[in-house]
């Protein structure tokens, strides 16, 4: 038995070594006795009495706020205090949206915050934050790369985590319209190279980072201007920077200054948290508008909403945005988009919600994890966790959706299959939040049932019943905002309005708004316009002209619906093998699913039901609970899930395919197309030249058979980027998503697109 497969329950760091990884900044304002330390009281309340003055004056409904560094994370549950309060003394300022924006270098799990928690007493009874602290560790926080978006408190307070390189997550953020106003930075992100080698050796076993990774330095402070309003102040922790003769390494405060200075940030003296009046100069602002169209111009070929090259064009909240379709992403979608005030409408050509794919019973939830840890896998994760903080939220407000996170259990099923398994077993250090590996003795007594082989354990994964969480959705976003469904609306056509064409919305009302509108069809009927429309119609979103070129294809999918009795029903977890096997719900399993490109019918299938049958026994021919699966009732759903080649879902701007062939053709039929340098003009072209949409017309989509996974995140980042905000993956990723994706491929290397 290979010792990669025996697992044993991996203990969180010391606490030791945790703190000095994420030292204390502000925790003991919540010690019962501060005496022992009242500077670090001070620099709490002082703290405090910061973010109650930001959020008491801001200008706009929506805050955005940075931070270098988690540090022991109680500054963050400090800025979920003081909103709370705020909104307690002003009323006014229910309608106030903070974004905070956290880098830190060195990831840490929500187990360890929550030993060091602990230590400092937050969970106790007499702790005015112990149920913002129970919240957020809820959330099961990872030890992962990339952002983890918290949203909180009806979506008034958005938090998300960047762990990694700080200059690297920086980087890889789009510029947004809601860019930050104020920077905090805590001490533990101003060492120097020399400090941070004096502490890493014991800790490199834990972490391994570049020895400026934690360094505020000249870099990260010009992309941190990158992405904040002109007058934007930064912040420095005054026990932790002021100037010391004695100490050579330490990054003195008026280091700081002049470096914040000359990136175009308020100047602040060593004085805890008192900002000069200097305003910022013009050479600074000039840098930050130059970084910015510099970013513009290398994501050119990935259009985003609200950026600064796409046409602007202002929606207000009671501008309904329409949504065509209502499976899992309309209605995650329509969630989001509330959370932020947005008006909705939402097109479902069934007589009820999730009636399409999303209508299964039980679909598994769980991480896509490849051997090299690529792009999709972090994605995949970050998805994953996103969605299970969605389905917690609405099930702590007693929505009614069915569901177990019971876990989910990888094996192997075949000799290809198993070597594939061992190289994503093998190919990282998977945090144990994600998954583990677990013997065939560990497996067992996971699943209930015997299980013969080892395999890989998604600890935090399970089933969720899709229709039932997409209603909740609905649900929801309906007791946030204006939020209308049409069932039984069949939309078979979307064309563009002229702007001077007085048009009603879908509420009766003429829109007064400027630019074009789109007009929704169904038998050449108008039924509705909108200036924004999302096409997240499931196997149908290639039905329209618009869209019919997007490289996604259709799959059908048989999954059975099949009796618990026996062995079978002592199985509880879900199982991942050759086809998927569910624990009971309401004493029944689902079993599947089929696999068929572009199908005839929907029709029930027999062949495929018996090949359900098969699967669990095909997977594991020598054990006997296999054989309690009965197929015989011909009790089964069948759905259609639309596939990319890639398996990265679709999302964003809606692709103008046939601008974007005519200009290819254009420029290979020009006179140069024949001379040697050719190629490389036409892949500088489409590197920087603005790649074509239809304006106002989004897609999301392409979900595959996870979308339950991929969904609500999906969703998130489109409703963020059409109020332009930062959304919570980096601008690779969205690269990755973005539905011209396919075509942009082939032209920025300089390849022919037939």
């Amino acid at each position: 038995m290979p010792s990669c497969y025996e697992h044993s329950a991996q203990s969180p760091r010391p606490l030791s070594v945790l703190a000095e990884y994420f030292p204390k900044g502000y925790s003991v304002f919540y010690k019962a006795n501060t005496e022992t330390c009242p500077e670090a009281n001070q620099y709490s309340k002082a703290l405090v009495d910061f973010y109650t003055q930001e959020l008491n004056q801001a200008e706009d409904t929506n805050l955005t706020l940075g931070q270098m560094g988690l540090g022991d994370g109680v500054s963050l549950l400090l800025l979920w205090q003081s909103l709370l309060q705020c909104r307690k003394n002003n009323p006014e300022l229910s309608r106030l949206k903070v974004h905070l924006l956290i880098f830190e270098p060195h990831a840490i799990s929500a187990l360890e915050l929550k030993q060091l928690w602990q230590a400092l007493g937050l969970f106790d009874a007499n702790s005015p934050v112990a149920p913002q602290a129970e919240q957020f560790i809820a959330g099961k926080m990872a030890q992962i790369n990339g952002a983890q978006r918290f949203i909180l408190e009806q979506g008034q307070l958005r938090i998300d985590v960047h762990f990694g390189d700080l200059h690297s997550n920086l980087t890889e953020l789009m510029t947004p319209e809601h860019r930050v106003t104020h920077w905090h930075c805590l001490p533990h992100i101003a060492h120097t190279q020399t400090e941070f080698a004096e502490t890493q050796a014991s800790q490199l076993q834990f972490n391994q980072v570049q020895s400026n990774a934690n360094q505020l330095n000249q870099a990260i402070l010009w992309q941190m201007g990158r992405l904040s309003q002109d007058n934007a102040s930064l912040y420095l922790d005054g026990e932790n920077f002021k100037p010391s003769a004695s100490d050579n390494n330490a990054l003195t405060d008026c280091t700081l200054i002049k470096m914040a200075t000359q990136a175009g940030f308020s100047r602040y003296s060593p004085n805890l948290f008192q900002a000069s009046s200097d305003s910022c100069n013009a050479i600074p602002l000039g840098e930050r508008r130059a970084l910015r169209q510099q970013q513009e111009n290398r994501q050119a070929h990935c259009p985003v909403p609200n950026s600064l090259g796409e046409r602007r064009q202002a929606v207000n909240n009671s501008d309904s945005i329409a949504i065509i379709g209502g499976g899992i992403a309309g209605a995650c979608l329509a969630l989001s988009l509330a959370e932020r005030g947005k008006a909705v409408t939402l097109y479902c050509k069934d007589d009820k919600l999730g009636d399409g794919a999303t209508g299964n019973r039980q679909g598994a939830i769980y991480p896509l994890l490849t051997p090299e840890n690529s792009h999709l896998s972090q994605f995949f994760q970050q998805a994953f966790l996103f969605s299970r903080r969605r389905l917690l939220a609405l099930l702590h407000e007693v929505y009614p959706i069915g569901h177990q996170l019971c876990g989910v259990l990888q094996t192997g099923f075949d000799e290809r299959s198993e070597a594939r398994l061992e190289k994503i077993i093998q190919g990282q250090h998977w945090p144990e939040e994600i998954a583990y590996a677990v013997s065939p003795e560990q497996a067992s007594a996971l699943a209930g049932v015997s299980i013969d082989k080892p395999g890989f354990y998604y600890p935090n994964g399970g089933w969720i019943c899709p229709f039932e969480f997409a209603r909740a959705c609905l649900e929801k976003a309906k007791s946030l905002a204006n939020v209308e469904v049409k069932l039984n609306s069949t939309i078979s056509c979307i064309k563009p309005l002229a702007a001077n064409v007085d048009s009603k919305d879908a509420s009766g009302c003429t829109s007064q708004a400027s630019g074009t509108l789109w007009g929704l069809y169904h038998q050449g009927e108008i039924v509705g316009s909108h200036q924004q429309v999302v096409l997240a119609s499931g196997a149908s979103i290639t039905a329209f002209e618009q869209t019919q070129a997007l490289q996604m294809s259709g799959f059908r999918g048989q999954v059975s619906h099949v009796p618990s009795k026996g062995e079978l029903a002592k199985l509880n977890t879900v199982i991942c093998a050759n086809g998927y096997l569910t624990p009971a719900f309401n004493s029944t399993h689902c079993v599947g699913a089929s696999y068929v490109k572009d199908p005839e019918h929907l029709d029930f299938c027999s062949d495929e039901q018996a090949e359900n049958g098969q699967k669990m026994q095909q997977s594991f021919p020598n054990l006997e609970w296999p054989q309690d699966i009965d197929v015989s009732d011909r009790n089964a759903r069948v759905g259609v899930r639309m596939v990319t080649r890639d398996h990265f879902p679709m999302m964003g701007c809606a692709p103008d395919i046939e601008e974007i062939i005519s200009r290819y053709q254009t420029l290979n039929a020009s006179p140069q197309a024949s001379q040697n340098n050719y190629a490389k003009q036409c892949q500088q072209y489409w590197q920087q030249t603005p790649a074509p949409v239809h304006h106002n017309l989004f897609v999301l989509g392409g979900l595959g058979s996870r979308g339950l996974s991929s969904a609500p995140l999906a969703a998130e980042c489109l409703a963020a980027q059409l109020c332009g905000e930062i959304a919570p993956i980096s601008a690779t990723t969205l690269a990755l998503l973005n539905p011209n994706r396919m075509w942009m491929r082939k032209l920025l290397k300089g390849k022919a697109l037939c």
